[in-house]
């Protein structure tokens, strides 16, 4: 009896074979694709739990007057960290005791690793400053200030050139690199003083107020620099008198006050700390204002509302949940024959915490 062996069925089973082999393939590349793509959201996710800068009872002393009072804080790892306070509440001297410009009167800090006491030379090769003021070279064109940097930090002929042409694009000064830097705006100014100040590639950058007395463009300019640089992996420390600067880029914000940090969170942590429950904004007729003191004892004695300020028109309502009050309030009023103009939620501003945490205005 002869076998017959079909060329056809062996084709298509090997056809069939190959296909597998071609989708196990594919599943193989997805799995380690999405495998690669978790390892990568795991080290970002622990890039943000990890301390780069740890602060144990920092003091600084001039004579009799304490400008930082014992402080302990820590920074973490990819963080744009915010500082803000009043004029003379040791901001500025604490960024010059991490940066290792003055030595601590008592306490110490751990950056990145580094001890600030006894390793103050390896902690100034691994960050970045932009100060205040700018503190280039007046006299030395854009290009010339940068390659004076790069030969600080020992950089070759080779590394200075790339990277201060990377960085005159990235701020918007290649343009202008053979220009001296003297006759530069504000804006520009600041501009390059953030190039030089990520020359060297740093770990951690400190912003000592770097938008003060710019116009809102140049304002615009260094913010969005600055989350550039952090999207890049740059740990930022960030001092500004702007509450809205610090709203919009800051993940975690400290205040400071006579050398002592009095807060410490996020923006909607801090904002809720002067408020347990929700704000309603009445807008009333000017005509109703003879009936005020009747009407706000009666308001106050509704269950959901737990205070209630009125200052001119404008009637600021506490209330427990947000559940139903508008109408309530509006129908409150209405029976009252009290003239509404606006009712809205207002959540408090973080100039308002600082105004209250500090009883002072934003430009003492």
């Amino acid at each position: 009896m002869s076998s017959k062996i079909n060329i056809n069925n062996i084709e298509i089973k090997n056809n069939d074979i190959k296909n597998n082999d071609i989708k196990n393939s594919r599943m193989k590349n997805d799995i380690e694709t999405k495998s690669m793509k978790n390892k990568n959201d795991i080290e970002i996710k622990n890039n943000k739990t990890k301390n780069n800068i740890e602060i144990k009872n920092l003091t600084k002393k001039f004579g009799n007057f304490t400008a930082v009072d014992k402080m302990n804080l820590t920074i973490k790892e990819g963080e744009i960290f915010g500082f803000l306070g009043p004029n003379g509440a040791g901001k500025t001297t604490t960024i010059s005791m991490l940066t290792t410009l003055i030595h601590p009167t008592s306490g110490t800090a751990v950056i990145a690793g580094h001890d600030l006491l006894t390793e103050d030379v390896d902690i100034r090769s691994i960050i970045g400053v932009v100060p205040q003021s700018f503190s280039l070279f007046a006299e030395l064109t854009a290009q010339e200030n940068l390659e004076y940097i790069g030969k600080l930090y020992g950089m070759s002929t080779n590394q200075i050139k790339e990277r201060s042409e990377y960085l005159l694009k990235q701020v918007s000064l290649y343009e202008h690199r053979d220009r001296i830097a003297g006759i530069f705006s504000g804006g520009m100014k600041q501009r390059l003083s953030l190039a030089a100040s990520i020359m060297s590639s740093p770990k951690i950058l400190f912003m000592d107020e770097p938008t003060t007395g710019l116009d809102p463009q140049s304002r615009i300019a260094i913010r969005e620099l600055t989350e550039q640089l952090n999207s890049e992996g740059i740990t930022i420390i960030y001092t500004t008198h702007d509450m809205e600067e610090a709203d919009k880029i800051c993940d975690r914000i400290v205040i400071m006050d006579q050398g002592k940090i009095i807060a410490d969170g996020t923006s909607d942590q801090l904002k809720h700390l002067i408020m347990s429950g929700h704000l309603i904004e009445v807008r009333l007729s000017p005509e109703e204002k003879k009936d005020m003191h009747n009407i706000i004892p009666e308001l106050k004695k509704l269950s959901f509302v737990k205070s209630v300020v009125y200052n001119k028109d404008v009637m600021h309502i506490t209330v427990n949940t947000k559940a139903g009050t508008f109408y309530m309030i509006s129908d409150f009023f209405h029976k009252k024959n009290i003239v509404i103009e606006e009712i809205q939620y207002k959540e408090p501003s973080l100039e308002d915490v600082f105004i209250h945490l500090t009883k002072k205005d934003v430009r003492d």
